[in-house]
C-alpha cells in the first residue's frame, strides 16, 4: 500500500554521476491526486530526479517510496510492476518512428492484455483530447516533432497511471497548444492521477492554479509551496 497516503514519498535522496551530485540529500512527498510543478534552472536535477522515480536509475542514498514500491534496492521484476502504475514523458520521446500513432499508443494497452475493442476506444478518446485523431494511421516518423510529443504524452497518459511522470511536456509545443495540453493533463488530475510535471514555462505554472511548486537548484530543494485549495495527504 502506498507510504503515508502518498503517492511518492521520498527521505533524504542523493544522487551522484561519478564526483558531480546530481541531487544532494532532498525530502518531499506528493499527496495522491496532488498536481506538483517541478521548477528550477538547467542541471538543477529535475530530470535526475524524474529518471530515479521512473526505476530509470537506482536509489542508492535515501529512500523513496513510489505507489506502494520502496526503490531502494528494488529488484527487476518488481521495476516492470512499478512501471505499471507509473507513466513518464521524457523530451526525447522514445516512441517508436516506423510505428503508427495508434500502434505506438497501443503498446502499453497490449502489454496489459485488454481486449482490442478496449485499447481502440481508449486510444481514439486520448488523441481526440490530444489533437491527434486525423493521424491515427500516419506513421510517427512522418510527424512533426510536436506531433511526436504528443504522442508519447498519449501513450503515457492512456492507462491512466497512477502518477504521471513528465520532463518539459509543452518543450516544442505553441502556447495554444501547450495549454490545451494541459487541460488534458487536468482532466487525467481531476480522475485521480498524481501528476508531477517539470518547466520552466511561467505560462503553463499559471495555468494550474491549484498545483504545489517543488524548486530545485544545484539538486537541492529550495522551495516547496502548497497552493491554496490543494489535497493534502
Amino acid at each position: 500500500m502506498d507510504n503515508d497516503g502518498a503517492t511518492v514519498n521520498a527521505r533524504r535522496l542523493s544522487y551522484n554521476f561519478g564526483t558531480h551530485w546530481a541531487l544532494k540529500d532532498i525530502s518531499f512527498h506528493l499527496p495522491k491526486g496532488s498536481f506538483t510543478f517541478l521548477t528550477g534552472p538547467s542541471g538543477a536535477g529535475k530530470t535526475t530526479l524524474l529518471r530515479l522515480l521512473h526505476g530509470s536509475l537506482p536509489v542508492d542514498r535515501g529512500s523513496v517510496n513510489v505507489a506502494g514500491y520502496e526503490l531502494k534496492g528494488i529488484r527487476r521484476r518488481h521495476v516492470a510492476q512499478l512501471r505499471r502504475h507509473v507513466s513518464v514523458v521524457f523530451q526525447d520521446f522514445k516512441i517508436l518512428p516506423q510505428r503508427s500513432v495508434a500502434e505506438n499508443v497501443a503498446l502499453p494497452l497490449e502489454v496489459r492484455g485488454l481486449p482490442k475493442r478496449a485499447i481502440n476506444r481508449r486510444i481514439n478518446a486520448v488523441l481526440r483530447g490530444l489533437d491527434l485523431a486525423s493521424k491515427v494511421h500516419c506513421r510517427c516518423e512522418e510527424l512533426s516533432g510536436g506531433e511526436q510529443q504528443r504522442v508519447a504524452i498519449a501513450r503515457a497518459i492512456v492507462v491512466n497511471p497512477k502518477l504521471l511522470l513528465a520532463d518539459e511536456p509543452t518543450g516544442n509545443l505553441d502556447i495554444d497548444l501547450a495549454l490545451r495540453l494541459m487541460n488534458v493533463f487536468r482532466q487525467f488530475n481531476a480522475y485521480g492521477t498524481t501528476i508531477l510535471l517539470a518547466t520552466h514555462n511561467r505560462d503553463i505554472i499559471q495555468s494550474v492554479p491549484h498545483a504545489n511548486r517543488i524548486t530545485l537548484d544545484d539538486g537541492h530543494i529550495v522551495d516547496q509551496t502548497v497552493a491554496e485549495g490543494a489535497e493534502h495527504a
